[in-house]
């Protein structure tokens, strides 16, 4: 599966809705399998995003979601993973992407503290370890794969890099792997020159790359998905 992410513009901008729906229509044009809403020029990002930023990025997902025939999704950044999941309960969407699920993690915004006690009923890509962060608990990417499969069951697990655009230790996605029954997802970093990760994957989370500027390129993002379907050989495929 290759879940291509649609980056918000800054909630004030006058272009913000009609960016959303334009570059969803350009995401399910270039072959995407779900779309992922992202409110990603909002940073610095609060740990929990406020109730200002949750209403527009729901406004947004709901206006995307009557415009796309592909499952839609909410990651609403930095962990306002419950705030994500009424997000996507009320507009439509049928996932979330949670940074800090089981993990306790240092970051920019502060520390992300796990939100799985607080999560029902809805689809959870589960970030461990994530980029941008320093997981101190659980201390080993192994152990952190086992917790959050064992005593929270996310529906995948996602690994990323250090960073956006930087793309996983393919030692990271073997671990992975090997400490979950579970889908497991490349978060960062797939582009032209890392698809060979999607061997060893289930499937990625592809934003970076697809874009030109703020916008989806579509031809560009044509060719990746394609060229990332031919290569990707899921052990367990995802139904979002």
């Amino acid at each position: 599966m290759i879940i291509g992410v649609l980056h918000l513009l800054q909630i004030d901008d006058t272009d913000y809705l009609n960016h959303a729906v334009r570059n969803a229509k350009r995401l399910e044009e270039a072959g995407v399998d779900a779309i992922i809403v992202e409110n990603y020029y909002d940073a610095p990002y609060k740990p929990r995003a406020d109730l200002r930023r949750a209403i527009a990025v729901a406004v947004a997902a709901r206006d995307v979601v009557r415009e796309v025939s592909v499952p839609v999704g909410v990651n609403l950044l930095r962990n306002a993973c419950r705030k994500a999941a009424l997000v996507a309960k009320y507009a439509g969407g049928r996932f979330i992407r949670c940074n800090a699920y089981t993990d306790i993690v240092l970051t920019e915004s502060g520390v992300l503290t796990p939100e799985a006690p607080y999560l029902r009923e809805v689809k959870v890509l589960a970030d461990v370890h994530v980029k941008h962060g320093r997981s101190i608990y659980p201390p080993t990417l192994a152990e952190a794969v086992e917790t959050a499969t064992t005593r929270a069951r996310p529906y995948a697990i996602v690994i990323t890099g250090g960073k956006t655009g930087e793309p996983p230790d393919p030692v990271d996605i073997a671990v992975a792997r090997a400490h979950t029954d579970l889908p497991v997802l490349v978060g960062s970093g797939i582009c032209f020159n890392t698809l060979t990760l999607l061997k060893i994957a289930d499937g990625a989370i592809v934003g970076t790359c697809l874009k030109k500027g703020r916008e989806i390129d579509v031809e560009k993002a044509k060719r990746l998905v394609r060229e990332a379907k031919n290569t990707l050989s899921p052990r367990r495929r995802l139904s979002l």
